[in-house]
């Protein structure tokens, strides 16, 4: 047991980077919004150094701006739910005990931002304020695949997200 919690702070422990901003001046590869049924969930963009989308690895910046409400618990097991399409169970299970450290509940009007960085290191920002980091870049494409895989639950919105032109969106 030990030795299973030293590897899991190894993996998950926070990258000091407290006081720390996203990257500025980052360019626009592409931008979405998520709607479910009736409901506009978040609109959500994807920016890059060049502007242009070269893989779930980054470094790149995925900034969610929602539009209504969403309690902690919804956001935990809708992500885990969704990091399971590319990972075992076990694991997504692990990621999500350390967002559940990350993440509080979501208010409409706030912007959830998830930054990759040269490392592959996967640190999140609310309102522009850094909140955690997960030192896994495993965790960081995963994650991220969420919205960009070819994969994705939201197909159309990963293409637009990724810069594909209009008329590849399948329908």
């Amino acid at each position: 047991m030990f030795v299973r919690v030293c590897l899991w702070l190894l993996l998950i422990c926070p990258t000091f980077v407290m006081g720390q901003t996203l990257p500025d001046n980052w360019k626009t590869v592409g931008q979405a919004t998520l709607k479910v049924l009736w409901f506009n969930v978040y609109t959500a963009e994807l920016l890059t150094t060049q502007g242009n989308y070269s893989g779930f690895e980054g470094p790149l910046i995925l900034k969610l701006n929602y539009l209504r409400n969403i309690s902690k618990q919804q956001l935990l097991k809708e992500t885990n739910k969704q990091l399971q399409r590319f990972v075992s169970e076990k694991q997504a299970s692990v990621w999500s005990n350390a967002l559940q450290s990350i993440w509080p509940a979501i208010e409409k009007g706030d912007q959830l931002s998830f930054w990759i960085d040269g490392q592959g290191f996967g640190h999140f920002f609310l309102k522009d304020v850094w909140i955690g980091s997960i030192e896994d870049p495993v965790f960081s494409g995963s994650f991220v695949q969420i919205w960009l895989s070819k994969e994705s639950n939201y197909p159309n919105l990963a293409k637009r997200l990724r810069g594909e032109p209009e008329n590849e969106i399948s329908k």
